[in-house]
């Protein structure tokens, strides 16, 4: 009698399947995921409705330091998120590549789509706890209409660009501590070269131009309109001059340019985590195959040189 045909499962089908159990896990996790998108945007936006106060698009030394600190939580946001997302599962990930229906494409698309999600739903929530109010900033926006709706797809963009890195960096590393252990300089490297704390130096600038926070930062200053706002000095000294920064340029085609180097990003880290999950399974055959050997040598190798 023959063996009825098996038939594999379409990527697709295996990537709605991925999808949907990935967010009854997260949902389910007790880890406290959902405290952690929800809870932090939350203490983000009151640390900028605190710092910021009602200076806020009215002198350019407080929105600007605002518009630091929306950048902050949002690459703290979007790292975090997923800096333990892959490593977490390298065993699942290899018992799963035994199976005939299991595709690399479906699982990273998997996690994808739900930290889209979950990153959408901390923009929001980071756009809304930090309450523009529509009387203090310029009215329309430089791309669209409204100049809320522009920084909430900077928001955006900043966290899923930083949430993708951390699903890199998760699939390269081999342990939970290691990629725990690389997410606070990584977080450092963002801030110290967006260039806002600091002036970069000619030997040091070029490295800001594989920061995402840099051109997210250079996005919410262009959208602030910093450029036209007033020194805090100049409230007492008028005639001080407000030198225009060509990094805040508020223009639809320097906040598009900007949209575009965060697009960017996205398809690079995503290339890089797709390149190394793929490589689990090989990695640890290769692991495997080296262990082999150093038994090999040293139980068998050994005698063979002692024989006469």
């Amino acid at each position: 009698m023959d063996r009825p045909e098996f038939k594999r499962k379409s990527w697709l089908s295996e990537l709605k399947s991925l999808t949907q159990e990935y967010c009854y896990d997260f949902i389910d996790n007790k880890s406290g995921s959902l405290l952690k998108v929800f809870g932090f945007p939350i203490i983000a936006g009151i640390a900028i409705k605190v710092i910021a106060g009602k200076n806020m698009f009215v002198n350019y030394e407080d929105t600007r330091s605002a518009c630091f600190i929306i950048m902050c939580a949002a690459v703290w946001c979007g790292l975090f998120n997923s800096i333990s997302a892959v490593v977490s599962e390298r065993a699942n990930i290899k018992q799963r590549a035994a199976t005939p229906n299991f595709y690399y494409i479906s699982y990273l698309g998997s996690r994808l789509i739900v930290h889209f999600l979950i990153c959408l739903i901390q923009s929001l929530i980071l756009s809304l706890v930090f309450r523009i109010e529509p009387h203090r900033y310029a009215r329309g926006g430089l791309v669209l209409n409204s100049t809320l709706l522009n920084f909430a797809i900077t928001i955006f963009l900043l966290i899923y660009v930083a949430d993708i890195l951390g699903l890199a960096i998760s699939s390269i590393v081999k342990k939970d501590s290691w990629a725990s252990a690389c997410a606070p300089y990584i977080l450092i490297a963002e801030l110290i070269l967006s260039g806002t704390l600091f002036k970069l130096g000619p030997a040091i600038k070029p490295f800001s131009t594989i920061m995402e926070s840099r051109f997210g930062m250079e996005a919410l200053g262009s959208i602030a309109r910093l450029n036209d706002l007033q020194l805090k000095i100049q409230k007492t000294v008028p005639n001080v001059p407000h030198e225009p920064e060509k990094i805040y340029d508020a223009t639809a085609e320097h906040l598009l340019r900007m949209w575009a180097y965060l697009g960017i990003f996205v398809v690079i880290e995503t290339i890089i985590a797709y390149f190394f999950i793929r490589s689990i399974k090989i990695r640890e055959e290769n692991k495997g195959i080296r262990n082999f050997l150093k038994f090999f040598e040293k139980n068998f190798a050994r005698d063979s040189n002692c024989r006469p």
